[in-house]
C-alpha cells in the first residue's frame, strides 16, 4: 500500500520543451487542435449518412463540419506555426516539418471540400466522399505526427525543470 498521496514520478523523465504560445503554462495549440480534428473526422460519416439516407440534413451537417474544420484548423495552424518558429530546438526535428507539411495538406483538403460543397450544400458526389476520406486519412497522419512531437520528443509541453523536480520530491506535510 502506498504511504503517501503524491503522484508517482518515473525515474527518468523525457526531456521536454515548454510551449511558447501558452496561457499559464497550458499550450494553446493542443487545446485548439481538437476542434478541426473532430470536425474533419466526422465529414466522412456525415457524407455516408447522406448517401445512405438521402436526407439533406446530413449534407448540410457535412458542409458545416467542413467549414468549421477549416476555420478552426487555420486557427490551430497559426498557433502551431508560432510555436514552431518560437521554439528553436523544435525546428531541428524532422517530425516538426512533417507535421507542418501534412497540416498544410489537410487544410488544403478542407478548403477543397468547402469549394466542392459551396455550390449546393445538399449535393452528394463521389468527389465529396473521396475528399472526406482523404481528410480523415490526413487527420490520422497529422495527429500521429503531432503525438510523436508531444509524447516522443516532448515538444510544446510542460518543461521539467529543477523547480518541478523539487516539488515532486517533497512528501506531503514536509
Amino acid at each position: 500500500m502506498r504511504k503517501s498521496l503524491k503522484q508517482p514520478v518515473p525515474e527518468k523523465r523525457s526531456p521536454s520543451v515548454e510551449s511558447r504560445v501558452a496561457i499559464m503554462r497550458h499550450p494553446l495549440h493542443p487545446i485548439v487542435v481538437v476542434y478541426p480534428i473532430v470536425c474533419l473526422s466526422l465529414l466522412l460519416p456525415a457524407d455516408i449518412a447522406h448517401l445512405w439516407t438521402g436526407d439533406p440534413f446530413w449534407a448540410k451537417a457535412a458542409w458545416w463540419l467542413n467549414v468549421l474544420g477549416l476555420v478552426s484548423g487555420l486557427g490551430a495552424a497559426v498557433l502551431g506555426i508560432a510555436d514552431m518558429f518560437l521554439i528553436r530546438v523544435a525546428r531541428r526535428h524532422v517530425s516538426v516539418w512533417n507535421h507542418f507539411i501534412a497540416g498544410v495538406m489537410l487544410l488544403a483538403l478542407a478548403a477543397l471540400g468547402v469549394w466542392l460543397r459551396a455550390a449546393d450544400a445538399a449535393i452528394a458526389s463521389s468527389w465529396i466522399v473521396v475528399q472526406s476520406a482523404l481528410c480523415l486519412s490526413m487527420v490520422l497522419v497529422v495527429g500521429w505526427l503531432g503525438g510523436t512531437l508531444t509524447f516522443g520528443h516532448g515538444i510544446g509541453v510542460y518543461g521539467h525543470d529543477a523547480r518541478v523536480r523539487q516539488s515532486d520530491d517533497e512528501a506531503p506535510g514536509e
